[in-house]
């Protein structure tokens, strides 16, 4: 079919020339067309096409990533989970421990340092306990030392460590509860007492001729003497240590041979020197000042010396007796002073100082042993005459005719106290708040606050 030509006309009435129309345009039954027209229309065809190509892999990706991310979720979720299972095992484990000791009171004897359990089932995990002893690694050596409880739980690939130190509190013994206490009589004669808390009895008190400046408590009967406070009888026996009181102090003291002691005529006698962990004259030291002597039948006499610790007398005479002036405090704070099992006498004057210069001339503050925080090597020192601290005696005890000994701290006698001289007496609470080895109950092991924590190994 013949194109018109009155589209050119038209053209040529527009002023449009010829020369004006593009190369690439066409004249066609729509009008003028670029010449490339299929060519473009491919183009566009193609381009939608990588377009369209280019959106699936878009949303493939896209639907990939979150198939990932879910699984990635999923896997952390299942991996928190069993991490707060584990820890919540490793917590279980540590409670049965505690269930082990609470239930068997030979626990440090049944169970060694190191695991108790490995590896036992609970849940859908297990769990592995243990307890340790952070003093030396040896749980039946001492009853009052800590312990450290460790659990660990396991679940899938989880693992979760944690720990908790625990302490040994014993209830104090009630005797420590007063200033003095017997287990049998307090029979005072010619003397004067005084206290600033409680003298008590398990049984009577009898004061003849004698001014009683304290609270008086005893189980039975009060009778002679002059009592400034109205006694208090038919009280509840205060309860005594038994025969084990010693076992700890043995089992962890220095021996002291009593054949290498200085006599004071036949008497071995611990005379003009200082004993204390940094010192002993004859032989090795003990850290915490526990020194056991062995009498082996033989009276001992304490005479101007400085004792910092903790002495055992075992088999020794019922005259072992404390002369002239003394100064006498535990090493360890909550420890006795002396322990005596039998008989022992107080003959010192508290009224008089220990001097270090004539006629001793003994340096009682050395390096080492530093009195007040003070320490030297100066002889020009002096120290009130004191028994400071926890004095125990098995037997029967007696404050000689003429003496007149101050105890600071808390005086116990296994059966009776006779006093025929003067006697102060001091509280300290030390003791009932923190009963030394021997002097508590049966002991409870109880968390330390702020021990609890997770560990890596």
């Amino acid at each position: 079919m013949l194109l018109s030509s009155e589209p050119r006309a038209e053209m040529r009435s527009a002023g449009v020339a010829r020369a004006a129309i593009p190369s690439s345009m066409s004249v066609g039954l729509g009008g003028w067309r670029p010449a490339n027209h299929h060519t473009l229309h491919h183009r566009r065809r193609g381009s939608i096409y990588v377009m369209v190509l280019g959106t699936s892999l878009v949303v493939t990706v896209i639907g990939l990533s979150a198939l990932t991310i879910t699984r990635i979720e999923r896997r952390s979720a299942e991996s928190t989970g069993d991490f707060a299972q584990a820890r919540l095992y490793a917590q279980s484990a540590i409670d049965m421990g505690r269930l082990r000791i609470r239930n068997d009171p030979d626990w440090r004897t049944s169970y060694t340092n190191g695991d108790w359990e490995i590896r036992r089932a609970i849940g859908s995990g297990t769990y592995t306990v243990g307890g340790y002893d952070p003093v030396d690694g040896i749980l039946d050596d001492g009853s009052s030392d800590p312990l450290i409880l460790k659990g660990i739980g396991f679940e899938g690939a989880a693992r979760y460590q944690l720990q908790v130190q625990l302490e040994a509190q014993g209830q104090a013994l009630t005797c420590l509860e007063v200033a003095l206490h017997t287990g049998d009589n307090l029979l005072f004669s010619g003397s004067t007492a005084q206290c600033d808390q409680v003298i008590s009895s398990n049984n009577n008190i009898d004061a003849t001729s004698c001014d009683i400046f304290s609270e008086v408590q005893v189980v039975g009967s009060a009778s002679g003497g002059t009592y400034w406070i109205t006694p208090i009888t038919g009280i509840t026996p205060r309860t005594m240590p038994d025969s084990t009181v010693f076992d700890y102090y043995i089992a962890n003291g220095t021996p002291i041979d009593v054949g290498l002691l200085p006599k004071i005529g036949p008497t071995p006698a611990i005379k003009e020197v200082v004993l204390s962990p940094a010192s002993n004259p004859y032989g090795p030291t003990n850290p915490e000042g526990i020194y056991v002597i062995d009498l082996m039948g033989q009276q001992l006499k304490f005479r101007k010396c400085r004792i910092v610790g903790t002495i055992v007398l075992l088999n020794g005479t019922a005259d072992c007796t404390t002369l002239d002036w003394i100064n006498w405090e535990p090493a360890v704070a909550n420890y006795p002073s002396l322990m005596v099992r039998g008989d022992f006498i107080f003959n010192t004057d508290s009224t008089q100082p220990l001097v270090e210069s004539s006629p001793t001339n003994v340096n009682y503050n050395p390096i080492g042993t530093p009195y007040n925080g003070d320490e030297d090597d100066l002889i020009d020192d002096t120290y009130p005459t004191v028994f400071g601290g926890l004095y125990y005696v098995s037997g029967s005890a007696s404050i000689a005719t003429g003496s007149h000994p101050a105890f600071d701290g808390v005086f116990v006698v296994g059966n009776t106290l006779t006093t025929n001289g003067d006697v102060t007496l001091t509280y300290r609470s030390t003791f009932l708040s923190n009963p030394p080895p021997g002097f508590g109950s049966a002991v409870k092991m109880s968390i330390v606050p702020g021990t609890w924590k997770q560990t890596v190994n």
